[in-house]
């Protein structure tokens, strides 16, 4: 095997710096990496080629007598084992410490791999960051209460001067001393409809006149719009009725949700 050159060694000892130095940086460029692996295979074959034996062409061996060989036998095998590293050539004690570039190289290896994975752990990261946002729940930490159901008992015909077709809403049980309506309506000049909800209290629905008008008492009212339920809250105040003040105390908060035909009762008094 024809022996490296200067200059072969020359560019063995840059790319050795490259790969193995303080500022190792040919994790990047695979040229480089087979061009290393195939100098340090040169440089393995002349080490090797260096410590071969030579034997001269034509000469033979002296004789050795039976007997002898023999006994150099039976004395090998009954002698202490010798120390085999002291049959270590100079240049083969050398080959030695060529083997540390290779652990070396795999920790650059691994360094370089965990490198990237942790760019692109940060770059998710970041990309999540900016395209997400904190969830805010619309009854956060509130209890339901109860849910109302239609009860086809309830009069509703009072609520056509309102706007609503008598027929087509729902009344609910009287709730504490308040009683629900659920019915659609024209929202706006272009007649464009919505699922309303109304509160009202119980006592005076019987005084509802001809014109909608209320003698007092609570009323409220609200409309959903699209996927919105239509929801009625309020906190409660020394004027609500009786009934409703000893269910949930002056100054805690009720909310009224329409869910199609049920009404689903919150109150952050439980």
């Amino acid at each position: 095997m024809q022996g490296m050159d200067a200059e072969a060694r020359s560019e063995l000892a840059r790319l050795r710096a490259r790969a193995y130095g303080p500022e190792a940086d040919l994790a990047g460029d695979p040229l480089a990496w087979a061009r290393l692996r195939e100098l340090e295979e040169l440089e393995r074959r002349r080490r090797a080629e260096s410590t071969s034996p030579i034997v001269v062409q034509g000469a033979s061996a002296p004789a050795v007598n039976a007997a002898a060989t023999d006994a150099a036998a039976t004395d090998a095998d009954t002698a202490p084992a010798a120390d085999t590293t002291s049959d270590l050539s100079a240049d083969e004690a050398e080959e030695r410490p060529e083997r540390s570039p290779l652990v070396r190289r795999t920790r650059t290896l691994w360094l370089w791999a965990g490198s990237l994975a942790a760019v692109a752990a940060l770059s998710s990261a970041a990309s999540i960051a900016a395209t997400t946002f904190a969830p805010v729940p619309r009854t956060a930490g509130v209890a339901q209460v109860d849910t109302l159901r239609p009860d086809p008992a309830v009069d509703t015909s009072a609520l056509g001067t309102w706007g609503f077709d008598s027929a087509d809403v729902a009344g609910y049980t009287d709730f504490h001393g308040l009683t629900a309506f659920a019915g659609s309506t024209a929202v706006d000049s272009a007649g464009t409809r919505a699922d309303c909800l109304l509160l009202v209290d119980t006592a005076i629905i019987p005084e509802l006149g001809a014109s909608g008008a209320f003698q007092g008492g609570y009323r409220s009212g609200a409309c959903g719009a699209g996927v919105f339920p239509a929801t009625v809250e309020f906190v409660v105040t020394p004027e609500m009725p009786d009934a409703f003040r000893e269910r949930f105390p002056v100054g805690s908060s009720v909310q009224f949700v329409r869910d199609g035909e049920r009404v689903g009762v919150f109150s952050d008094a439980e």
